[in-house]
């Protein structure tokens, strides 16, 4: 698995971002929003999957192995910089709006 730059964390959170904002993607996310309705686990639950099998196509683009492995060093790597990074902070924070529920 790579060990990315702050830069490179940044801009692979941007095309993470931009892939659950294309239109067959943005489809398949309000699909499972309409599923789970208005209960917080039941979106938790249907949305997860969905946004990870996006997320783990456009992180092997950046050297990631596309599967649950991936996914996870990929969020370990941004959760390492978002302390220090306002940008990857904001970034993971939209991400995260994707698929968990509000507190």
């Amino acid at each position: 698995q790579p060990e990315l730059s702050v830069d490179q964390t940044r801009q692979a959170l941007r095309d993470v971002i931009e892939a659950l904002q294309l239109p067959v993607n943005l489809q398949r996310v309000e699909a499972g929003l309409a599923m789970a309705g208005d209960e917080p686990m039941r979106k938790l639950l249907i949305l997860t999957p969905i946004v990870l099998d996006i997320e783990k196509d456009v992180i092997a683009k950046h050297g990631f192995t596309a599967d649950q492995a991936g996914v996870m060093r990929f969020m370990v790597i941004v959760n390492q910089f978002e302390a220090g990074d306002a940008e990857i902070k904001e970034l993971s924070r939209t991400l995260k709006a994707k698929f968990l529920p509000a507190m």
